[in-house]
């Protein structure tokens, strides 16, 4: 029901909304960035190349599964109309309100029934959790559901797991790094977490489940290769990324100039070079960067630290008022109630601590040192909801006294 409740309410505001009627500024940048400009290529039967405005040849920019979903939907529906709008944005919603499930699940196995439902429904129908799907068209919501899926298949397989469990595993974390790369970070911690405590026992079933991952990643690797002429392990762009977020121009997050998205000069310098050539091109500027400032480098990192937490800084106008104090405090607190939750877990010694310990200490390490985008931050925010609920649940019980006491000798 919960899950129903979710979709529902997803697909409405998209219809009633109208949130499938993305800006058309930009030639419809904003639908989907750089994985649009991609899908077009797709759709166009140009293959899978041109991240920017410019033909620029094929690209490694981003993971592929996403990508080619949409590039199907512009395919059928076409390219940046307000019908595949409609369509991939209700594609992201069913994944957002499966997670609904998987949440469920999994805060049922941890916490029991009733924070399993405070989690839920919190997932369906808090509003911040509504703007991801209806909203941004990017592999945020289905990466999102994987990883929780991951975390469910995981608490499942701890107490006995069975070959064919493990290869079902391997090819679910194929999926999830040819979706979001990035969220390989945490596999792991997750193997680790299901081996404990028979080691020798879990060798062989915890390499299946890599050789697995490996197979699934190889065709896309051969594709960069041969297009590349050089290993490509699925993504190219992570020192743009670096360079973009750490130069002499940038204040801590990413500067406009240097993306060859948002910029006409760094485009065609882009088009000029061609993709591999222009991403050396910004490691060597990273790091050159790097080793002339490394003091600027240690406090943007210690900046970004605060903003991937925090949110970075956006003008918030609301009626005329700038409500940047306000944005940072709402994102804080949710950082601040998910650290006590994993805090109270570990005091008490909770059996599942260590598991969920890496998604908020682990998972926020790379994008400390790029541009902490909020949308970044959205698959972990399921075991920060999960952590939230868990507190105040927990606290029910806690009783304050606010009276005053007048204190005599």
């Amino acid at each position: 029901m919960i899950v129903v409740v979710a979709l529902v309410v997803r697909v409405l505001v998209i219809t009633v909304g109208h949130t499938y009627k993305i800006t058309p500024r930009r030639d419809h940048f904003q639908f989907g960035w750089e994985t649009g400009r991609t899908a077009r290529s797709i759709a166009l039967g140009q293959g899978y190349a041109s991240p920017t405005d410019l033909q620029t040849g094929p690209t490694a920019w981003t993971a592929p599964v996403y990508p080619y979903i949409l590039g199907q939907v512009f395919k059928v529906f076409g390219i940046y109309s307000y019908a595949s709008g409609w369509v991939i944005l209700v594609f992201n919603s069913i994944f957002a309100a499966l997670t609904c499930w998987t949440l469920y699940r999994i805060a049922e196995r941890m916490f029991g029934p009733s924070v399993a439902r405070g989690t839920a429904w919190t997932w369906a129908v808090f509003p911040y959790m509504i703007y991801w799907p209806v909203r941004v068209v990017w592999d945020v919501c289905l990466s999102t559901f994987l990883l929780t899926l991951a975390l469910l298949l995981a608490l499942r397989m701890r107490p006995k797991a069975n070959i064919r469990d493990w290869i079902f595993y391997g090819l679910l974390w194929g999926l999830i790094a040819l979706t979001n790369t990035a969220l390989i970070i945490l596999l792991p911690f997750l193997l680790a977490w299901i081996s404990y405590p028979a080691w020798r026992k879990s060798i062989k079933p915890v390499a299946l489940c890599l050789l697995i991952l490996v197979v699934c990643v190889v065709p896309w690797t051969i594709r960069n290769y041969r297009v590349f002429g050089r290993f490509v392990f699925i993504r190219d762009n992570l020192f743009l990324e670096l360079h973009e977020a750490n130069n002499e121009s940038a204040n801590a997050l990413w500067t406009r100039t240097e993306h060859p998205g948002n910029d006409p000069e760094a485009m065609k310098h882009f088009q000029e070079l061609g993709e591999i050539r222009y991403m050396e091109e910004t490691k060597r500027e990273f790091w050159t960067f790097v080793r002339e400032h490394p003091g600027t480098f240690i406090w943007f990192t210690v900046e970004r630290v605060f903003y991937f937490w925090a949110a970075p800084r956006q003008a918030t106008n609301v009626a005329g008022y700038d409500l940047w104090i306000a944005r940072h405090v709402q994102f804080l607190l949710a950082a601040a109630f998910a650290f006590a939750g994993l805090a109270l877990m570990v005091v008490r010694k909770h059996t599942y601590r260590w598991l969920l310990a890496p998604f908020l200490l682990i998972y926020p390490l790379p994008y400390y040192l790029v541009n902490p985008f909020p949308r970044y931050k959205h698959p972990i925010e399921t075991v920060m909801t999960m952590l939230i609920v868990y507190l105040l649940w927990e606290s029910r019980g806690v009783k304050l006294d606010w009276r005053l006491r007048r204190i005599t000798d």
